[in-house]
């Protein structure tokens, strides 16, 4: 099983940076997969068996970047280490440079306003120099530093195009005015016309204020994992040893029973054992409405409690509460990368290397055939480099996901990797488990068959015995059927058969508890039992049968029934609007079911559901949807029981539903906090916005480069409109990004 570490990592500025820090992790030995983050300035590394964080750290060094590790915390902890990822923009260096070549490069770019009025006035060639000379030295050191530290190690990026491009404006200038000293001074002087001192100080005052709008729209784009790490309080009120403390949330034990009072944000997950109340559940669960909670509903952690004191058994802690596990799922789904971003990352390879040539070839090719002096073919090819900065092909995926993702959280929705959001985008089939998912998973008894009525009571004792330990929702509605003063049986060993029902033994006897299909497999004949059959079949219900296999019987393969239960769920009301919903964008919806096929055909019948089939065993329902996958249908499994489990890792995207169990959740690409079928719904939607925005923002950043490039090669471009343009694509992207919490909310 893979491991996992996580690095600050300072240093990183566009995609190309992204690939080096990738490229540097994974040649450690034992690093399985790294994951750089240029939203928050971190990289999350998988492993297996053991890996020297020393070397990851020098690995990342050696290429020029600073990195640190991440020490493991607590839910409360979180905060503080959002806070220092999203701050870090080296301490507001980037946003004070910034103002400083503001203020130096106003006057070089203001002398250009006389020039159309007919006026010579410009600011003299020297004084031009003087203001110059610390925005390239101190404003530009950044660009040396990075270019120097991607020189020594064979590499190039953005801090590439920009150092050499404004080093080539500033030392051309400075070359001209070495040539005639006559003019220094002079405010109306020919010469200063000759120099590109602005063009300079122009790129990197743009190129800076780029990053600061960068750093700005990061900040906003990390609001929605902000505002999910806030929600956890982190004081709790609990009583221990006969004492009511005051504890760190994370510090809540299992044994301890934790307080709310009215008003209260809710410390931990747990269940309720004492009191009655509404719970806001809408920043979790997104769920407007207050739910009424009672004795043995559970509660989530980070919900706020309405006007009830509630006292609560904690069930999952720390890092394992349902909070924590929205957080991780949304930090992870930021770093992972869909497949047309790695198409993307193919191409940022080649790109910075392919630009220079592009510079190269401009040069040469407006002095040697162009006609023009050195001067104008250096500027073409200076404008050539300053317009192609992949910053916006960086920021184009990180920043879609992360917002996306983030908001779905809000809506209920939790994604674990990008990869799952194309292939939501791209689905064609939703395959739904029957109970649970479409049905309430509550069912209920509505008849019985006993053949022998003297013994029903201990008939009954041996169905409590054989179900209080199970969790299927058919054995959960048998025993709020038997009458709590009936003492159930304790079997020597209970076996459970998932798809199929359970098996004990007991003084020698075998019992079976089940469907029609595992009462064939144990040779129980039911012939007796046609009429109780087709009446319960006829609405719908679902049958389950127990029989006993007598030990020391002369037959030892008979088996007999003692009683039938006839039980019917109830159909989700949002259940056929989902449907509806799914047809409507031309997505097939398969029901599969374990219960019988005339009872998952009636559910089937009532959502106008074409395709149902039933009596299906766990290892049926994956092998449908690998018949499915023949078909070259993408599909999306939904369900919520262990006995889901297979199918829901072989869809293209498991869906697990809110009150599924563990295994399920766990086993799924994405979960949905509530049992709401129609989150499927919007799951799907969720993920064809989230995909066409990452897909709209790559396309953008490309055109951009398309459309620019060859406009700044003719000449047609000076170095300070492709400053300005490179700047604006970063943040067109960001905004572009941001404009999905609107699109996510209006899903409906």
């Amino acid at each position: 099983m893979s491991k996992v570490i996580e690095l600050t990592v300072k240093g990183m500025s566009c995609a190309g940076c992204v690939r080096s820090v990738e490229k540097a992790l994974t040649s450690v030995q034992g690093v399985v997969s790294a994951s750089p983050d240029l939203m928050s300035n971190t990289a999350t590394i998988s492993y297996t068996g053991r890996v020297d964080e020393s070397l990851l750290l020098k690995s990342l060094a050696d290429k020029g970047y600073q990195a640190a590790l991440v020490p493991k915390v607590a839910v409360s902890d979180e905060a503080k280490v959002q806070s220092i990822d999203s701050a870090n923009d080296q301490d507001g260096s980037d946003t004070r440079l910034f103002l400083l070549a503001l203020l130096l490069t106003f006057p070089l770019v203001g002398q250009m306003v006389f020039l159309p009025l007919g006026l010579n006035y410009s600011v003299p060639p020297f004084i031009q120099f003087l203001l110059a000379l610390p925005v390239q030295v101190f404003a530009g050191a950044r660009f040396y530093k990075g270019i120097w530290q991607a020189l020594r190690f064979g590499q190039s990026n953005m801090d590439t195009l920009v150092a050499i491009g404004t080093s080539a404006a500033f030392g051309l200038s400075v070359f001209i005015l070495l040539g005639d000293y006559s003019e220094w001074m002079s405010w109306s002087s020919h010469l200063a016309h000759e120099l590109y001192f602005e063009a300079s100080a122009a790129v990197i005052t743009l190129v800076l204020l780029g990053k600061v709008l960068e750093e700005k729209a990061k900040e906003k784009t990390n609001k929605a994992l902000e505002s999910l790490i806030q929600l956890q309080p982190l004081n709790a009120t609990v009583i221990r040893d006969g004492k009511q403390l005051t504890v760190p949330a994370a510090k809540v034990a299992a044994d301890d029973r934790v307080i709310v009072r009215p008003g209260d944000v809710v410390p931990v997950d747990g269940v309720i054992d004492k009191g009655t109340s509404q719970i806001d559940e809408a920043m979790i669960t997104g769920e407007a409405m207050p739910v009424i909670k009672h004795i043995g509903d559970a509660v989530i952690g980070g919900t706020v409690n309405g006007e009830g004191v509630l006292h609560l058994a904690p069930t999952t802690l720390g890092t394992s509460s349902r909070l924590s596990l929205i957080i991780e799922q949304v930090k992870k789904a930021r770093i992972t990368k869909p497949r047309i971003q790695k198409l993307v990352d193919k191409v940022s390879a080649v790109f910075v290397p392919a630009v220079l040539l592009l510079s190269l070839l401009t040069f040469l090719g407006w002095w040697i055939l162009g006609s023009v002096s050195v001067e104008v073919a250096i500027i073409n090819a200076v404008t050539v480099l300053v317009i192609a900065c992949p910053c916006a092909l960086g920021l184009a995926t990180p920043t879609a996901i992360m917002v996306g993702s983030g908001q779905a959280a809000r809506m209920g929705i939790l994604v674990k990797n990008a990869d799952v959001i194309e292939k939501l985008s791209k689905a064609t089939t939703v395959v739904f488990d029957k109970t649970g998912t479409l049905t309430e998973g509550r069912p209920e008894v509505i008849s019985t068959t006993f053949p022998d009525d003297k013994n029903n009571e201990d008939v009954l004792s041996v169905v409590l015995g054989l179900t209080k330990d199970s969790a299927h929702p058919l054995s959960k509605a048998l025993i709020e059927f038997i009458d709590d003063k009936i003492i159930p049986r304790d079997f020597d060993e209970i076996t459970a058969v998932p798809g199929l029902g359970l098996s004990a033994t007991l003084a020698g006897d075998t019992y079976f508890l089940g469907s029609e299909r595992y009462m064939q497999q144990a040779s129980v004949q039911l012939d007796f039992y046609q009429d109780f059959v087709e009446a319960n079949n006829a609405c719908g219900a679902s049958l389950v049968w127990v029989a006993r296999k007598i030990g020391n019987a002369e037959n030892n393969n008979a088996a007999t029934v003692i009683c039938g239960f006839a039980l019917q769920d109830q159909i989700k009301s949002q259940s056929l609007e989902t449907v509806q919903a799914l047809k409507a964008q031309g997505i097939s919806v398969v029901m599969l079911s374990g219960d019988q096929q005339l009872a998952a055909q009636k559910v089937a019948e009532q959502l106008a559901i074409e395709k149902v089939v039933g009596n299906l065993l766990p290892e049926d329902k994956l092998a449908y949807l690998k018949e499915l996958h023949q078909q070259n249908e993408i599909v999306v499994m939904v369900g919520d029981g262990i006995n889901d489990a297979p199918a829901l890792a072989g869809a293209d995207v498991g869906l697990a539903m809110g009150d599924g169990s563990d295994v399920a959740i766990n086993t799924a690409d994405a979960s949905l906090i509530q049992s709401n079928p129609y989150l499927v719904y919007k799951t799907i939607r969720a993920g064809q916005v989230i995909h066409d925005k990452i897909a709209h923002n790559l396309i953008g950043a490309f055109v951009y480069n398309v459309i620019g490039l060859p406009l700044a090669a003719s000449g047609l471009l000076s170095p300070v409109l492709a400053g300005l343009a490179m700047a604006l694509s970063s943040v067109t992207v960001m905004a572009s990004s941001l404009s999905l919490y609107s699109s996510l909310k209006r899903i409906d």
